[in-house]
């Protein structure tokens, strides 16, 4: 069996994922070569990967902060057990992922490990938000020096191999592009309003899934019941958060873009942006969108949805636990597009997490934590990536076109609209949209007011990243 699956990956075939025990910087695994390597092309390699006969009883641990350690009882979960198994007993080591820290402590976990050589885990799921801090401290190893690492293949997510591209250094990757923030539509509301349930899917296939169509929605799913004046149900509720950076990326605008030369740019000043944001507050001035209730907790939206007291609701994909199980029947699209802009279709903004390995493990090392998490990170025999996430949504979701449509839509790189906010420090999306959203301020205001702000924090950074460049560079 063994000889048998290391053919099979020098013919190319496709292999799974699975993650890890752990050992610390310059302690983990081995430091023996593991009875030599050997170098062997893929079929969808651009180039010759290095590979390891053993891991000589490596242990390696993912961590991140959601995990489960359920496998699962669908058929694509034992596939992938029993092939987590299989390549484990083949080369010789020990791979897990699993919840290993908080939300609210993983950057400290991950720079206080790395800086006492002694990290937690082999490789560490980090939020974006978290990421340019501790990899300006120099504390990420650049993975395009591993040559087990192929980042031209095609299970590579293209956004985050871009957003961590730094000079002619790669430090940071995901195999995972995690669905993010679309609109959810409440089924029996649409129909009182005489609206066909599938409509929403049938205008987003047909691309016409626009602003001026999801306004005649809001008109009609805005509903004074008893003629005294007063709005009984609301069409929208959502997070400012949210909603504005939908608004800004369903019209070709964004917060910080990144230039030709690599450095970034403040990008609310655009004609783009502030049409965005106007048109995003008009819904609000027409009485579309249901204002927070005085007192309710910053996420109150998600209860006015699953209680029927709005028709739909613009929120990230991972919050539907919140609303599962309410009585009606829900579906989701993706955000509706500006189709008077040329250049604008529907999308999402990605904020997909970044798998780091620490600097801290000598090349040896590094290498063979490379070498499994490339195995890791194959689909599993039998099954393509698509299968595999499909799998997790189609039960999570309460009819396929959710995941065979807008779930699909938003995994292609035309229907994204990435966002650097992220790697700015001390930028955040609610320094725009908190006042606004509120009502506090007008779009033009804001932009105006954070501007100099903004500017300031984002020169800084680029200071700090070319100085990281030009440090790092080969």
């Amino acid at each position: 069996m063994k000889a048998n699956m290391k053919k099979l990956l020098a013919m190319g075939l496709v292999t799974c994922m699975a993650v890890s025990l752990f050992t610390g910087c310059n302690k983990g695994g081995n430091s023996g070569n593991g009875g030599g390597t050997t170098s062997t092309g893929s079929t969808a390699n651009t180039k010759t990967k290095k590979t390891f006969d053993s891991l000589d009883g490596m242990s390696i641990l993912i961590g991140d902060w959601y995990s489960s350690d359920e496998v699962g009882d669908t058929d694509y979960a034992k596939a992938t057990q029993d092939y987590r198994d299989e390549i484990m007993d083949t080369y010789n080591f020990k791979i897990k992922r699993s919840n290993e820290y908080s939300y609210a402590d993983m950057q400290e976990n991950f720079v206080n490990g790395v800086m006492s050589k002694n990290p937690s885990c082999q490789l560490f799921y980090l939020y974006q938000e978290f990421v340019s801090a501790p990899l300006m401290k120099g504390l990420m190893k650049d993975l395009s020096q591993l040559p087990e690492f192929d980042f031209t293949e095609e299970k590579w997510n293209p956004t985050v191999v871009e957003l961590m591209s730094i000079g002619n250094g790669i430090w940071g990757m995901n195999t995972e592009a995690e669905p993010r923030g679309g609109v959810f539509f409440n089924k029996r509301l649409l129909k009182e309003a005489g609206i066909d349930e599938e409509e929403p899917y049938d205008l987003q296939a047909n691309n016409e899934w626009t602003w001026s169509k999801f306004e005649e929605y809001c008109k009609k799913l805005t509903v004074d019941s008893d003629g005294n004046g007063k709005t009984d149900q609301y069409a929208l509720a959502s997070f400012s958060k949210y909603y504005l950076p939908m608004c800004a990326a369903n019209n070709d605008a964004t917060f910080v873009t990144r230039n030709d030369d690599g450095e970034y740019e403040n990008a609310t000043g655009t004609e783009e942006f502030l049409y965005a944001m106007n048109w995003g507050m008009s819904l609000m001035d027409k009485g579309y969108i249901m204002p927070k209730p005085n007192g309710a907790a910053w996420d109150w939206y998600k209860a006015a949805f699953r209680d029927g007291e709005v028709a739909m609701q613009t929120a990230e994909v991972y919050e539907i636990s919140a609303f599962a199980t309410m009585d009606d029947d829900w579906g989701f699209v993706m955000f509706p597009y500006n189709e008077k802009n040329d250049n604008a279709t529907n999308k999402t903004t990605p904020n997909d997490n970044i798998v780091v390995m620490p600097e801290c493990f000598s090349q040896d090392v590094a290498e063979k934590i490379a070498f499994a998490y490339d195995l890791y990170t194959e689909p599993t025999p039998g099954y393509t990536q698509e299968d595999g996430w499909k799998e997790t949504y189609y039960s999570q979701f309460r009819d396929d076109r959710a995941v065979d449509e807008t779930l699909t839509m938003m995994t292609e790189q035309e229907h994204k609209q990435t966002s650097y906010l992220p790697m700015i420090n001390d930028l955040d999306y609610g320094d725009f949209c908190y006042a606004v959203y509120a009502g506090a301020t007008t779009p033009a205001k804001k932009i105006e007011a954070i501007s100099s702000s903004w500017n300031s924090k984002i020169s800084d950074m680029n200071k700090k990243y070319k100085n990281f460049a030009a440090q790092h560079s080969k």
